[in-house]
């Protein structure tokens, strides 16, 4: 199982972060208000994660979504490292898309400040603000082409 993080408080430079950080999307430039949408989550938590720690590992059941604040994070599926991950990027979309146990391994390389957000309060998020939605299915269909092409190899 997964290590577990330290919860810190969130604070509005945190949140216009997050909101900033997600309007760096072609896709999302023109989305209504993210800070609205942000701050209407009372679940979202930041989470403080030494280094060297698994935040999710392959094969376990997991549908929560996370985004890098800070820190940087490696990304290892059988038999070896396959990314990085850095502030800004995002993960745990194709788990929480399929409904299926996690695709890869990501663990921290350094301390990292991630953002949680819970499968059942960003299902909501994504209803609501379908461009969101379309960025965020966009990425997970080329992680999961890439994972079949890297399969087939």
């Amino acid at each position: 199982m997964a290590e577990k993080p330290n919860n810190l408080n969130i604070h509005p430079k945190d949140l216009d972060w997050l909101a900033n950080a997600l309007k760096l999307s072609e896709a999302l430039s023109d989305a209504p208000a993210l800070e609205s949408i942000l701050t209407s989550l009372p679940a979202i938590s930041l989470e403080l994660w030494p280094a060297q720690k698994d935040v999710m590992r392959e094969g376990e059941k997991g549908e929560d979504f996370y985004v890098v604040y800070k820190g940087k994070l490696s990304v290892w599926r059988r038999p070896g490292k396959i990314g990085i991950l850095q502030s800004g990027d995002f993960f745990g979309e194709i788990g929480f898309f399929l409904k299926s146990a996690r695709s890869a391994t990501v663990r921290t390389e350094t301390e990292c400040r991630l953002f949680r957000f819970p499968a059942g309060e960003f299902s909501a998020v994504l209803k609501r603000h379908r461009m969101l939605e379309r960025w965020v299915t966009q990425v997970a269909c080329k992680r999961i082409e890439r994972m079949f092409a890297d399969a087939a190899l």
